[in-house]
């Protein structure tokens, strides 16, 4: 048998399995897009630019120094290729997977979610509040973005979504502007106005917070080399000396040396100065700024103040501090509130240089024995520790010259300060005069830490020193300030701030000149027609805004006490062996003073609650006569605050109907209402946020409290209880508070007689 020889078939050699891979993924690739229509296009350039706008709010809360068009390009720039870049990987990445989605929108929409996430948590949203607002702003960039696709594809799509935009544009407009929180205190304002007016006399004196007769001139004083600040530089009329600061700075980081040109060896002495006509001398005035933003300048914030201050005679120098601040690049110098302090008195040692020269402005002009000091937020905190020096810097030999030449600090002003201990130690004004004005609205130092201080301020006897501090319901933190705008947050974290019914900016300055200006004059220019002011709002109202309610506390040199609650915690006892007693309340003890966050506040007051008539009464250890002291204008007085937002919410609005009543060491009685001098006011409730539900979440649970409760002090003059009685010669032994009708809930505290 023939065997027939087979050739052998060779099928062809198949692909290399590397090149097959390359292949399916680069049609993998190519096709990416497959589900990307154009209406998904356009969805995802909403994307970019919602994702856009929220970057810009990072580059407007991280500013480089370069100016904020470069800031804003730079940020939006490098955003928006990473977005393309990620955006392409994610397509990729979901064609690989044959996921069947418009993968480039999906990659859009991924992005900046997570972006605006990112954002949001390190903005202190926390994570479930960050995750649930990046996912609706995400979602709604996206549907922004393809309405605009859908609406462009024809003429009359296009002018009906003009038109929607339009008028969704205005109605938001219109619900941002609508005041939220502000009318319930306008209209309890101007109930006090009505209720309490009939004993208030308007002060017969000028507008304190006018401009004086005093024609006055600008000039800057300067390290001359100054290469960020150009009035500081070459345009300083003085050259100053630099200070050496190492010895409380131990970290100086590089790029803030790259930034300034200079470290902690060499910081500058550079002041704004508003200098009155005159021979002189006249009364110093150094203001300073707090923590803003390094690289956002701060010290031309207050030339509000220095030009009305000059106008009324004062030397009035705004301090540049700007380079102790915070930036987002190089942080802050440790021990920057001890240095804030510690700058302060370094400018007026380099004042006292200047005036001993015979060509510089400040020759003779200045009377060093009348200094004041005026601070805003962490500068707040600055001025009192440097009136109280020796707290900190007792052992700097290099600040002997403020001994020597009988500097002499007499009145300190704080604008909503912050109150930190330091080293362990907080100032404590002795025979210093001392002002505070608070904001409930502030988002930044949302305590009323100014009452701390306070509360440490105390007298001599006779001193003829006083103290005032004012709660204003409509200000925030950032206004006091021209260049801080109108958050009290940097973005964009101060986006979701409400502003809705809050001061405007020039009506909360313009509080601030009146209060300012009044107290200078009665502390410095020893002018007694504007203490009224500061005992009792009501008499500067034609002077102050009416878009906010005020509280006042005051206290001087002549209050004599007759109870602070400081000495013990036995509620039955007053000093010298006077006795405390109640009848018919539901409770009341010696409680510590707590601030919005219940924290304490350093003081002990009288906490009284009760649910139906009932008193608090207090029997003195040693009577005083009646009519002697309505013959020397003596004053009863005592320091109140509203506890009732602690009541059940149905009486949380109640205003306390309070009676005074003195009874004699022979039984006799005398009444008079309170509010016939002064009603007592409403706590202010705050909503500091756009969306109240975030409150008690947000930063930490910051915002979670909102109201807090603020002292006011009532004055009644004992010359009116004596004329209610035929008898002079009382001699009154009982002060008894005696509460009508209820529930409601007070403390008391600073219970005594004053002139």
């Amino acid at each position: 048998m023939e065997l027939e020889l087979v050739q052998p078939q060779f099928l062809p050699n198949p692909e290399p399995r590397r090149k097959r891979f390359l292949n399916w993924l680069r049609a993998r690739i190519g096709i990416r897009l497959e589900y990307d229509s154009s209406l998904w296009r356009s969805g995802a350039a909403g994307l970019l630019m919602f994702g856009s706008a929220a970057i810009i709010t990072v580059a407007l809360g991280m500013p480089t120094g370069f100016g904020a068009a470069i800031d804003i390009g730079a940020f939006v720039l490098a955003n928006a290729l990473a977005l393309l870049i990620a955006s392409q990987l994610i397509a990729i990445i979901l064609s690989l997977m044959y996921v069947p989605v418009p993968r480039l929108f999906a990659g859009f929409l991924l992005y900046v979610g997570f972006e605006c996430y990112y954002i949001l948590y390190y903005s202190d949203f926390e994570i479930i509040n960050s995750i649930v607002c990046a996912g609706i702003y995400t979602v709604i960039g996206a549907v922004v973005g393809i309405l605009l696709g859908w609406f462009s594809r024809s003429r009359i799509r296009l002018i009906s979504g003009i038109v929607i935009a339009a008028v969704t544009v205005s109605g938001v407009f219109i619900w941002i502007k609508e005041p939220f929180g502000g009318g319930h205190a306008a209209a309890v304002f101007a109930g006090a106005e009505e209720t309490g007016g009939s004993g208030v006399a308007v002060i017969d004196a000028d507008n304190p917070g006018e401009p004086g007769s005093f024609g006055y001139r600008f000039f800057t004083y300067g390290s001359g080399t100054d290469k960020k600040r150009k009035e500081y530089g070459k345009s300083a009329e003085l050259i100053s000396s630099s200070v050496d600061a190492s010895e409380y700075i131990k970290n100086w980081y590089w790029m803030k040396e790259r930034f300034w040109g200079f470290d902690e060896e060499k910081l500058p002495l550079n002041g704004r100065v508003w200098m009155p006509d005159g021979e002189g001398p006249f009364p110093l005035v150094l203001m300073v700024h707090g923590n803003h933003l390094m690289e956002d300048f701060s010290d031309a914030g207050y030339d509000y103040l220095g030009k009305l201050l000059a106008s009324r005679g004062y030397i009035a120098v705004s301090v540049d501090e700007n380079f102790l601040n915070y930036s987002t690049w190089s942080g802050i110098p440790d021990n920057d509130f001890k240095v804030r302090a510690w700058m302060l008195l370094k400018h007026i040692q380099q004042i006292q240089t200047f005036s001993e020269k015979s060509d510089s402005a400040f020759y003779n002009k200045v009377d060093f024995t009348n200094i004041a000091l005026i601070g805003h937020s962490r500068g707040g905190q600055a001025v009192a520790m440097a009136a109280d020096r020796d707290a900190w810097f007792a052992g700097d030999r290099t600040l002997d010259s403020l001994d020597k030449q009988q500097v002499h600090i007499r009145t300190v002003i704080a604008l909503a300060p912050t109150d930190k201990a330091i080293d362990n130690k907080s100032a404590n004004l002795t025979d210093v005069n001392y002002l505070v004005l608070q904001g409930a609205r502030d988002g930044d130092v949302n305590d009323f830490y100014g009452d701390r201080q306070y509360i440490r301020t105390s007298f001599t006897k006779g001193s003829g020193y006083m103290k005032a501090s004012v709660y204003l319901s409509e200000a925030n933190h950032s206004r006091f300030n021209t260049e801080w705008g109108t958050m009290d947050e940097r973005p964009p974290g101060g986006l979701i701030l409400s502003q809705r019914g809050m001061m405007e900016p020039a009506e909360q300055q313009q509080a601030a000149k009146v209060y300012v200006s009044a107290f200078l004059e009665s502390t410095l220019n020893h002018r007694e027609e504007y203490i009224p002011l500061l005992q009792d709002y009501r008499t500067g109202l034609d002077w102050l805004p009416d878009s906010t309610a005020y509280v006042s506390r005051y206290e001087d040199s002549s209050f004599d006490r007759i109870a602070r609650y400081d000495e013990d915690r036995n509620k039955t006892t007053l000093p010298k062996g006077g006795k405390l007693e109640g009848y018919n309340l539901k409770s009341w003890d010696e409680l510590d003073v707590k601030d919005r966050d219940h924290n304490n506040k350093g003081t002990v007051g009288a906490q009284v609650e009760w649910l139906e008539d009932s008193s608090y009464t207090l029997s003195l250890a040693e009577p005083f006569p009646l009519g002697s002291a309505a013959d020397n204008n003596q004053m009863f007085t005592f320091s109140l605050a509203n506890l009732a937002s602690q009541l059940d919410p149905d009486h949380q609005d109640s205003i306390p109907q309070i009676q005074i009543q003195l009874m004699s060491t022979e039984g006799d009685t005398i009444i008079l209402p309170l509010n016939a001098y002064m009603p007592v006011q409403q706590p202010f409730v705050t909503t500091y946020t756009i969306i109240p539900l975030l409150e008690k979440t947000i930063k930490g649970g910051k915002y979670k409290h909102d109201t807090e409760s603020v002292f006011q002090t009532f004055r009644m003059p004992l010359g009116d209880f004596a004329e209610a009685v035929d008898r002079k010669d009382l001699s009154i032994s009982r002060i008894t508070f005696r509460f009508i009708g209820g529930p409601g809930k007070i403390m008391l505290d600073d219970i005594g007689l004053s002139n």
